[in-house]
């Protein structure tokens, strides 16, 4: 039986990352109805732009508060000039949409960067210390600290707030928003500007935890999506919940040679189980109301 404790770390934190991306994810649909592919790579083109800040000799918190701000820029320019446009249309062709998005920003990243994978550290994996025997690195408990802060942050936000409560109205109805004094425009382009900051900060998290290429950045939408889909798109616990648990059941079937070469699936298993799962409960619960 194979040492489960530095994969049981390893898991948690790239659990966290994936959770930072499903409750970015369910924001923007929670007050826009956007299910946005173009997630990952938005998240990618910031994290190159931090890399060649720091190649060329800036400082890293110029680097880093690039990364975000490009992420930002690229989530906030889609979400103003196409997906205000697409509101009224079926979320099918909106997603698709922000599909073809995402293949511009891949194509962008590739072009400017090729597709090469590098190396990128944050300050944070120069601290460690042991932990029950495992060598944890400050970059990763970092990781699981930020997912579970931004999950408690937004959603009092989006409960607490007129703001949030105006977000949450854009998202059932738009136009009839409008009407009522909601200023759509203005509180759409901060809805997307917050998805961007945490794509952001994912694709920092990500560069450092896995490796910086545009591809596997890009590809952070999947156990993003997976995680948002185990919290319904609605539920910011249940989405952080579903993060951890990706993460972990893709780390945990590293060590078992039977299972390293499907770690992929994870995102997918997991969700697929918990519908499952939470389909079977409400089948009970429906049997047990009719009796």
């Amino acid at each position: 039986m194979p040492d489960l404790g530095p994969f049981i770390v390893t898991g948690l934190a790239l659990g966290a990352v994936y959770a930072l991306s499903g409750v970015g994810l369910v924001v923007l649909h929670r007050t826009t109805g956007v299910v946005n592919f173009a997630y990952g790579a938005t998240g990618a083109i910031g994290a190159l732009v931090a890399w060649s800040i720091l190649e060329s000799g800036g400082a890293e918190p110029v680097a880093w508060a690039a990364a975000v701000a490009a992420a930002v820029a690229l989530s906030v320019l889609y979400g103003v000039t196409v997906a205000a446009r697409l509101a009224q249309r079926d979320p099918a062709v909106q997603a698709a949409a922000s599909l073809g998005f995402t293949l511009v920003l891949l194509g962008l990243a590739i072009l400017l960067w090729r597709d090469e994978p590098r190396t990128f550290a944050l300050p944070t994996d120069q601290w460690s210390r042991d932990v029950l025997g495992v060598t944890v690195v400050a970059t990763k408990p970092l990781a699981l600290g930020l997912a579970v802060a931004v999950t408690a942050v937004v959603a009092v936000l989006l409960r607490r707030t007129r703001g949030g409560l105006a977000l949450r109205a854009m998202a059932d109805d738009r136009e009839l928003s409008g009407l009522l004094g909601v200023p759509v425009v203005r509180l759409g382009a901060v809805a997307w500007a917050l998805s961007g900051a945490l794509a952001g900060v994912s694709g920092l998290l990500v560069a450092d935890l896995i490796r910086l290429d545009a591809g596997t950045l890009t590809f952070l939408v999947v156990p993003g999506i997976a995680a948002a889909i185990v919290g319904h798109l609605s539920s910011l616990p249940w989405t952080l919940a579903g993060g951890l648990g990706i993460g972990l059941v893709e780390a945990l079937a590293t060590p078992f040679d039977s299972l390293t070469s499907y770690r992929g699936a994870a995102p997918f298993a997991v969700a697929i189980g918990f519908l499952l799962w939470h389909q079977r409960r409400r089948g009970a619960a429906t049997r047990i109301g009719v009796a």
